[in-house]
């Protein structure tokens, strides 16, 4: 995605852009909060 908007922005799709905000990141947050969980566990 970041090469569309740095490169490609005139053919953006906002409604694209709002819809990964809205329902891919807050998945991605879950799946990094697991990641640093599990490397803190890891390290004790």
């Amino acid at each position: 995605m970041r090469n569309i908007v740095v490169h490609d922005y005139f053919n953006i799709d906002a409604e694209e852009i709002l819809n990964t905000c809205k329902e891919e990141i807050p998945t991605l947050a879950v799946t990094i909060e697991e990641m640093i969980s599990d490397l803190k566990n890891n390290q004790s």
